[in-house]
């Protein structure tokens, strides 16, 4: 028979019989469970005629109670005499029926009377109309709910019947049964039962952890039905942990369900459940037979007979086994001297240098790659210590110590393999560059080290080679950060030169703005002094009438002019003072208020009406001596404009107006003018230097390049373009500053 045969028909041998073991386990469960079945039935009809004997007799003390003269006089009359016997009348009834409670509602719904009275959670002013049992029983006919108590936070199954005065219904008695009695006493069989309400929902069991969970599956309407009769009041909805379920019989299931135990681990436990309808609360009771004596009696029978064929089993392998292995061992052997011999040519025709060391770092042999590499036999060097041979480099060995062993063996045991290098030295004192790398060979009767040397000579050549190119390179680099830090330093130069440079053209233009208004003020500033004048002479003789209080007069007018001139002199002081740029919150209004004082005798020199229109209160971020400026040369451009217009058709109106508008988070301030507009060329270089569109002589063709370069410093920007009605339009569009925005992120 071949080997494959015959480990074929052992296989099928083995598990034929763990197969006959397996059915007739089976065999014998089911049969166990039909014995534990015939047991149960008992069990579930006692555990049913219990409970309904339990309640029944609780069904018609409603009737009784609402019967007694005494409760009918009590809802009649309210008087508070006939209440207080009732109530110990009703605690006396609970005590000798032991009943949870007892209580009588009015027609509102209102519990005038109660068992419960003397206590905390009393029932007397509650008003129960929400209960369906009072619902029914309102209608006249008899009640029965079952629900956690709204007070007393505990279940119970409750009855109620209408109380009657002739044919009038003027109030409702209630009994409610406590069914933990009824669980204390089956709770320490040997099986669980559960009292399922017609939701499926377990109200009464065994198992307290059970209770509220729900056997089965509920919808989504049928929960939140549930929830909206506060039946279970705050209580979650769970389903009962049930992870299989497979039909025994007709009247039996086996259920597998997690519990946890008294160390809180989940564990499975299968049950045996039976079930009977409980006709008169309307409840299904169900009985859980726990299945695990049952199962386990027939794993350990199993695992047994298993055992048994188990070990048979392995003392036939263990036969075969044993052969097998011998004659395994006589190829081993033979593998074993083949795999020697291979080893034997490989170590003798590697390039690579080896070296063994024994437990002290003495060398014990090498290959012929080592005497090669050095160029002389080394059998003289046997037994010597390594460093006889190998010079390292590295500072954290020193070959020539004595401790040296102790200080390699200490590195070797933080890493599997330590790298040196250093110097190979042969009996001429040569020495050759290596790299060694010495690791531990793992012997079963002693400690052994292998060094595998290899040739550097190459390398070092390259690493000197490779370190003469980075100097070189680093010398270069040098050169090169010496002429770059030159040009730096004539840029920045230049560039100061070039903002020196603009500084004075700002200047320039401010100047020669004052240039063009100097008449104007010098017309200005020859009114008041002529008015000075005459307020002074006429001073002077009211003194010598002694009419002190009309030269008191003058001289407050005099006074006043001298105010007046400063005013103008100091708006022209400031529009001339040199300086940077100063961001911040500006009044846009007050802007064009000093462009205005500035250019007013302009305007009125040459009869031009210049409308600023009203205050907006606008903000934005800028200079306001640099914000003048630019509106100052807008509008001297304007005059200009719009005299060149007046010079060649004397009839057209000479106006020029301000507008300021709001646009997107910006503020715009434009310039209008009667004029003639811009030409084509003028508005594709309007603001490139020296080009102007004036007469020959009449400016530099600064203006409008400078009030563009002031602008974009303040982080706007100027614009141009003709009016449809005639005209041109110049336009400085600013950031908008928010006052209040900013109060508030201060704040």
């Amino acid at each position: 028979m071949t080997k494959s045969r015959l480990f074929f028909l052992y296989f099928v041998v083995v598990a034929s019989a763990l197969v006959a073991i397996w059915q007739g386990g089976e065999a014998l469960r089911t049969q166990q469970i039909r014995d534990l079945k015939t047991d149960s039935t008992e069990q579930l009809d006692q555990l049913a005629n219990v409970l309904e004997s339990a309640i029944a007799k609780y069904q018609h003390m409603p009737t009784l109670l609402a019967a007694n003269d005494r409760v009918r006089k009590a809802l009649r009359d309210g008087l508070e005499s006939d209440i207080n016997q009732l109530n110990r009348e009703l605690e006396q009834i609970n005590r000798i029926t032991e009943a949870l409670d007892s209580y009588i509602i009015n027609p509102d719904g209102l519990t005038i009377a109660a068992s419960n009275y003397r206590q905390t959670t009393s029932f007397v002013g509650q008003n129960f109309s929400f209960r369906p049992y009072f619902q029914d029983a309102a209608a006249g006919k008899s009640g029965r709910y079952y629900a956690l108590g709204t007070m007393s936070n505990r279940r119970g199954y409750y009855f109620s019947y209408p109380v009657y005065e002739g044919d009038s219904i003027i109030g409702v008695a209630v009994v409610k049964v406590d069914l933990t009695q009824f669980e204390k006493r089956f709770t320490n069989q040997h099986y669980e039962f559960l009292l399922l309400d017609p939701d499926g929902i377990v109200f009464s069991s065994s198992n307290k952890d059970w209770l509220y969970q729900v056997q089965g599956e509920l919808t989504d309407g049928e929960l939140q039905r549930i929830i909206d009769s506060k039946r279970y009041r705050d209580r979650t909805i769970e389903q009962l942990a049930v992870v299989d379920k497979r039909v025994f019989d007709e009247d039996a299931d086996v259920i597998d369900v997690l519990e946890k135990d008294t160390n809180g681990i989940t564990k499975r436990r299968s049950y045996l459940q039976m079930s009977r309808p409980i006709r008169l609360l309307g409840f299904k009771i169900s009985t859980l037979s726990p299945l695990n004596a049952i199962n386990e009696e027939i794993a350990l029978r199993r695992a047994v007979f298993a055992g048994g064929v188990t070990i048979t089993g392995l003392l036939v392998g263990l036969a075969l086994l044993r052969s097998r292995m011998l004659r395994e061992r006589d190829d081993a052997n033979e593998m074993t001297r083949h795999n020697q011999a291979y080893i034997r040519e490989v170590i003798q025709n590697t390039q690579a240098g080896l070296v063994t060391l024994d437990e002290n770092f003495n060398i014990e042999s090498f290959n012929p790659a080592v005497e090669k590499l050095l160029g002389q036999p080394l059998s003289p060097l046997v037994g010597q210590p390594l460093y006889s041979l190998f010079k390292p480099t590295d500072l954290l060995v020193d070959a020539a110590s004595p401790a040296s062993a102790d200080r390699l063996q200490s590195l070797l045991l933080d890493s599997s393999a330590l790298t040196l290098e250093g110097q190979l030295q042969n009996l001429q004192q040569q020495a050759i560059p290596v790299e060694i790398t010495l690791s531990q060979m793992r012997l079963p009767n002693r400690r052994s080290y292998l060094v595998t040397v290899h040739d550097m000579t190459e390398r070092k050549r390259y690493e000197q080679d490779i370190t003469a190119a980075r100097n070189e390179l680093e010398n270069r680099v040098l050169e090169r950060t010496f002429e770059l830090e030159q040009t730096n330093k004539l840029l920045r130069q230049e560039i100061e030169q070039h903002s020196d440079t603009q500084r004075e053209l700002i200047q320039t233009a401010k100047l020669a703005v004052l240039g063009q208004l100097s008449a104007g003020l010098n017309h200005e500033l020859n009114q008041p002094l002529t008015a000075i004048r005459a307020f002074a002479d006429n001073g002077l003789k009211f003194l010598a009438r002694e009419n002190y209080s009309q030269a008191q007069a003058n001289l407050e007018h005099i006074k006043q002019l001298g105010h007046h001139m400063g005013d103008i002199i100091a708006r022209f002081k400031v529009f001339a003072r040199k300086g940077d740029v100063q961001q911040g919150a500006i009044a846009v209004h007050s802007a064009i208020l000093g462009a205005f004082r500035i250019m007013a005798p302009r305007y009125k020199e040459v009869d031009i009406e210049l409308d600023i229109g009203q205050d907006k209160e606008l903000f934005v971020n800028g200079d306001m001596v640099f914000l003048e400026q630019v509106l100052v040369n807008l509008l001297a451009n304007a005059a200009d404009a719009v005299e060149e217009v007046s010079q060649a058709d004397g009839q057209n109106r000479k106006c020029v107006k301000l507008v300021q508008r709001v646009e997107e988070g910006k503020v715009a301030i434009c310039v209008r003018d009667s004029g003639n507009g811009l030409s084509e060329q003028a508005q594709q270089h309007l603001f490139e230097p020296f080009f102007t569109s004036k007469s020959s002589g009449a400016g530099l063709g600064l203006g409008l390049s400078i009030s563009q370069r002031i602008v974009e410093v303040m982080g706007g920007q100027i614009s141009a373009h003709n009016l449809e009605q005639g005209g041109a339009e110049f336009c400085v569009t600013l950031p908008r500053f928010e006052p209040l925005i900013a109060n508030k992120e201060e704040l």
